[in-house]
């Protein structure tokens, strides 16, 4: 993945909040709790459905479920989507 940052605070904002929705909608943990801690541990389930959704969200490929760690770390996945080129999104 590769590409200029989003332009702009509120789509930054819209990313963040749809990583945040993604990841409250899947496990049922309520956004503020997620938000205030940064992250969410989770089982192989959750993790391969939050990055799927994340990818459908996106309509991208994040690349995401090769590796064995299951911290999803709002704002590491921020950036990881930021990265991507702006025509990508669709947000």
């Amino acid at each position: 993945m590769n590409g200029a940052p989003l332009a702009g605070d509120a789509a930054g904002d819209r990313v963040r909040l749809l990583v945040v929705k993604c990841l409250s909608d899947e496990t049922g943990e309520d956004p503020d709790a997620i938000v205030a801690r940064g992250h969410l541990e989770v089982g192989d389930r959750d993790y391969a459905n939050i990055v799927n959704r994340l990818e459908s969200y996106f309509d991208c490929s994040l690349d995401l479920l090769a590796g064995g760690n299951r911290r999803l770390v709002v704002a590491d996945l921020c950036d990881r989507l930021g990265r991507l080129p702006a025509e990508a999104l669709h947000v």
